[in-house]
């Protein structure tokens, strides 16, 4: 039932999230943004929201698994799973909420069915990303690793910490500021933690692995399980792919 009702709460939070943000957007500026413009901030909006969730929740995981790396286990790593997974079934309806208003001309004569197959034939690499990672990283999180690493989960939950510079970029697109010392300072940052959060991060990975396993730094990956590189060469393509999406939605 837990499970269920946190599943539930991530459905109605992104939602409600997705549905405020719009609502205050049409409150405060009004005529000043289009309905297109008022819907992709909202789509973004709320992934940098989902990202800064992610990413706190990572960061208490990771500080409260820091005696034994591969045994201690923290229950906001699975909880987070249950509430986190629905955002991918969220962003999927976000983003053909906005794509049919940014492309109007294009969806405009078309039924509701012909709208969808459209949208989908149109963005078929991110609806299948969006489709597929919930039901190949579910099991693994839940049910393969057996409740062990949860301390290298909450540090993959901090990748997420891109995402707000990512979608703030976008955000000041639609205001109009692009041209602005805001959007350079941003662009700056996002740029500076992507390389912090989703680059240098494996060798700090590494280093704790290796004080953990007693080994030299560079013989980590000749001691790690195979089943293990496999599930990260998974998240490191997910992570990885879900950033140059991120960047191209629009």
């Amino acid at each position: 039932m837990e499970r269920f009702l946190l599943t539930l709460a991530g459905i109605a939070f992104f939602i409600a999230a997705h549905f405020i943000i719009r609502k205050c957007l049409v409150l405060v500026w009004n005529s000043a943004l289009s309905e297109a413009s008022i819907y992709v901030i909202a789509c973004r909006s709320v992934s940098a929201l989902q990202g800064a969730i992610s990413f706190i929740i990572g960061a208490i995981v990771a500080k409260s698994c820091t005696g034994d790396i591969m045994k201690d286990v923290h229950w906001l790593t699975n909880a987070y799973v249950y509430f986190g997974m629905p955002y991918f079934l969220y962003d999927l309806w976000a983003m053909y909420a906005y794509k049919i208003r940014v492309h109007e001309n294009s969806y405009h004569s078309l039924h509701t069915i012909q709208r969808i197959k459209k949208f989908a034939s149109s963005n078929a690499m991110m609806v299948a990303h969006h489709l597929a990672l919930p039901a190949i990283l579910t099991p693994i999180l839940l049910i393969l690793r057996a409740d062990r690493g949860d301390y290298f989960f909450g540090v993959f939950y901090m990748f997420e910490i891109v995402i707000p510079f990512i979608s703030a970029r976008e955000i000041l697109v639609q205001l109009q500021m692009k041209d602005t010392r805001l959007y350079f300072i941003t662009s700056i940052s996002m740029i500076v933690v992507f390389f912090f959060a989703r680059l240098a991060i494996f060798p700090f990975l590494y280093y704790s692995y290796a004080g953990y396993a007693n080994i030299p730094f560079h013989m980590v990956p000749f001691y790690i399980p195979v089943k293990c590189k496999a599930r990260r060469r998974l998240r490191v393509n997910y992570f990885l792919f879900k950033t140059l999406g991120e960047t191209k939605r629009t």
